[in-house]
C-alpha cells in the first residue's frame, strides 16, 4: 500500500564556511540522513542515520542540531515513482549543525556503491550538478543558506512569537539547562511559531540574564519585557511546564533578543 506521505530527516554539517554532503561516486550528491522508521521522531531518526552513515560518535551532532522549521515538501509526478518510493509525497525536514574542529566525518556504512563525505561551499548547493531539482535549489536558497549561521532554534507559542516579532517582548525565559549553557552573546537563534512552522524569524542574543530562580530573575529585569506583567502572572503559566525541582536543578536564564 502506498502511503500518502513519507518523512525524512537530513542534516547539513557546517565547518569553516563549508557544508558536508554525501558524494555517491559519479552519481551525484545528497544530504546526510534518510527516511523515518515507524515510531521514530525526527531527532531519533537523525541519530540513527548519523550512526549508520558516519559512525556512533557522529550521533551526538543531533543533540546540537538547529531545526529548519519549513520542510522541503513535494508530490511525486507519476504513480510509478510513488510506487517505487512507497508514498505519494515526501517531506524532508532539515537540520543544521556546527561540527567541532576535532571531529572527522567519514562515511562508514557498508554499501556496494562508493560513497564519501564531500565538503562544498554553500553556494554549491545551488549548482544543478549538485542539486539537480529546481524546487530543491529554491528551498536551499530561501530557507537553508540564509540560516547556516544559526546556532540554536526555538519554538514559541503564537502569542509570544508575535510579541517577539513586534518587539513587545525581547526576553525569553528558559531553564538554564545543558542546551542553554552553550549559548553566548552574539549567537543567532532561529525562532518559529509553534503552530505555524512556515513563519519564522532570526534573532541575535544580546545578553543572557542568569538567575537561581524565576523570583530571583524578576529582581534583575523588567517583567513586561518577558511578555508578563508581573511575577505572579509569569508563575501562573510556567508552573504548568517547570516544577520547583527543575528550577532548582538548572536555574533560569532570560535570553535577551534582538530581532534581525
Amino acid at each position: 500500500m502506498i502511503k500518502d506521505i513519507s518523512y525524512s530527516a537530513y542534516i547539513l554539517p557546517v565547518r569553516d564556511g563549508q557544508v558536508a554532503l554525501l558524494k555517491y561516486g559519479e552519481n551525484g550528491y545528497g544530504p546526510i540522513g534518510g527516511r523515518l522508521d515507524d515510531g521514530e521522531d525526527f531527532l531519533t531518526a537523525l541519530r540513527r542515520e548519523l550512526t549508520e552513515e558516519l559512525g556512533e560518535s557522529a550521533s551526538a551532532l543531533a543533540d546540537s542540531a538547529v531545526e529548519i522549521p519549513v520542510p522541503y515538501a513535494f508530490r511525486h509526478p507519476t504513480p510509478e515513482r510513488a510506487q517505487k518510493r512507497g508514498a505519494w509525497g515526501e517531506e524532508h525536514h532539515f537540520f543544521i549543525v556546527r561540527v567541532p574542529d576535532d571531529m572527522e566525518l567519514n562515511f562508514c556504512e557498508n554499501r556496494p556503491e562508493e560513497i564519501s563525505v564531500a565538503w562544498v561551499v554553500p553556494d554549491d548547493l545551488l549548482n544543478p550538478k549538485i542539486t539537480p531539482f529546481d524546487d530543491m535549489r529554491e528551498f536551499y536558497a530561501t530557507h537553508l543558506l540564509p540560516n547556516l549561521d544559526c546556532k540554536f532554534s526555538m519554538s514559541l507559542r503564537p502569542e509570544y512569537y508575535e510579541m517577539v516579532r513586534s518587539g513587545e517582548k525581547d526576553i525569553e525565559l528558559r531553564l538554564y539547562d545543558e542546551k542553554r549553557r552553550r549559548m553566548h552573546n552574539g549567537d543567532i537563534i532561529l525562532i518559529y511559531d509553534a503552530q505555524n512552522h512556515n513563519d519564522y524569524i532570526r534573532a541575535k542574543i544580546v545578553r543572557l540574564h542568569i538567575a537561581h530562580s524565576f523570583a530571583d530573575l524578576a529582581t534583575k529585569i523588567s517583567m513586561p519585557r518577558t511578555g508578563f506583567a508581573s511575577l505572579n502572572a509569569l508563575m501562573s503559566v510556567v508552573s504548568k511546564f517547570y516544577d520547583a525541582e527543575m528550577e532548582s536543578k538548572y536555574g533560569i536564564v532570560g535570553i535577551e533578543l534582538e530581532v534581525i
